[in-house]
Parts: structure tokens; C-alpha cells; sequence
């Protein structure tokens, strides 16, 4: 049981996440927003322990291989269009997460289509602290909205562009990620497009 235990959160991250899009656009108490607030924490948390669960077990699997990336892009990838809905996420960041997990999803399947394996980048951890980072600071927020007593404090950060400096930032290093990881697999680029020609 234990040695599926990472692939069991895997799954377990890809079938929470629609329940946290629902609690947080589907009602608007704070005691529903707040447990949205804990799932995902949860579901985060997960991110975290499966991958390192399957390498202390040594149960490193090509569905968890597969599915680990998926899920994570899944939570992400919903959390940020759900953000955006409840107009706390500005739209081009989003933008920006979308597709540079598109095109970076896309060369991995091409990649090894072909038989190639993808240079993977190190900057891809600092991406993904700071989308984590801004997804918590804009679930925050929601939180912060149900109570008036709050509203001063909103009003403050949103003055000194606190949240927008990192919501920025989140998508500036988000952009710049996606660029490096066509740079140091552009061997394959080169090879793919001439192919074409």
C-alpha cells in the first residue's frame, strides 16, 4: 500500500482541485472559502511529498512520471483561472501560466516521441515558489474580503503595489522560465524545424 502512496496523492491533487474551484466561485461565505483555503493547502503540500515520497521508496513510475506534472498543472492551472474569475489575479498572468505550460508540455511530448530526453531547468523550482507564493497572497485576499475590519489593511497593500509587485514578478519569472527551457533544448528545435523545411 505504501509503495502507491505517492501516486495516491498524485491523484488525490487532480481530483480536489474542482472541488476548491467550486467552493471559491460557487458561494461566497467565508467558512467555504476558508476550507477551499485548507484543500489546498493540502493539495500543495502533496505536491511536495509525492515526488519525494517516490524516490525515498524508490517507486518512481511512468505513471507517476506522467501524472505528477499533469496534476501539478491541473491545481495551478485552475487555481489561476479561478483567481482571475474572482478578479484578484490580473488576466495576463494567467495568460502567461497557461501558456508557458502549454508549450513546455508540448515539447516534452514531442521530445520523447521522438525518443529525446528534455533538458529540464533549474530555474523551474524558483517558478513554481512563486506561483505558489501568488496563489496563496491572492487566496489570502479572498479571505481578507469578508471581514471590514480588514479593509485598511486591503487598501494599504493594494496602494504600495505589494500584491501587484508579486503577481508580477510570478509572471515575469513564469514567462522567462518557458523561455530558457526552449534555449537549452533548442538542439531539438533546430532538428525538429528542419525536418520541416
Amino acid at each position: 500500500m505504501k509503495h502507491q502512496l505517492p501516486n495516491i496523492l498524485t491523484v488525490f491533487r487532480i481530483v480536489i482541485t474542482p472541488l476548491i474551484v467550486w467552493l471559491l466561485i460557487g458561494f461566497d461565505g467565508f467558512t467555504l472559502h476558508l476550507v477551499a483555503f485548507i484543500l489546498f493547502l493540502i493539495a500543495s503540500l502533496t505536491d511536495l511529498f509525492d515526488g519525494m515520497l517516490a524516490r525515498k521508496l524508490q517507486v518512481v513510475s511512468e505513471f507517476g512520471k506522467f501524472m505528477d506534472p499533469l496534476a501539478d498543472k491541473i491545481l495551478v492551472n485552475s487555481t489561476f483561472i479561478t483567481l482571475n474569475i474572482l478578479e484578484v489575479m490580473p488576466i495576463w498572468i494567467t495568460a502567461v501560466v497557461i501558456l508557458r505550460d502549454m508549450m513546455v508540455t508540448l515539447l516534452r511530448w514531442g521530445m520523447l516521441s521522438g525518443g529525446e530526453s528534455m533538458h529540464t531547468s533549474r530555474l523551474a523550482k524558483l517558478k513554481t515558489t512563486f506561483q505558489y507564493v501568488s496563489m496563496y497572497v491572492g487566496l489570502v485576499f479572498i479571505l481578507m474580503g469578508h471581514f471590514d475590519v480588514l479593509d485598511s489593511l486591503v487598501a494599504w497593500l493594494e496602494e504600495w503595489f505589494v500584491t501587484e509587485t508579486i503577481f508580477i514578478l510570478t509572471g515575469l519569472v513564469t514567462a522567462y522560465t518557458g523561455l530558457h527551457y526552449l534555449w537549452i533544448n533548442q538542439e531539438f528545435l533546430k532538428v525538429l524545424f528542419k525536418g520541416k523545411e
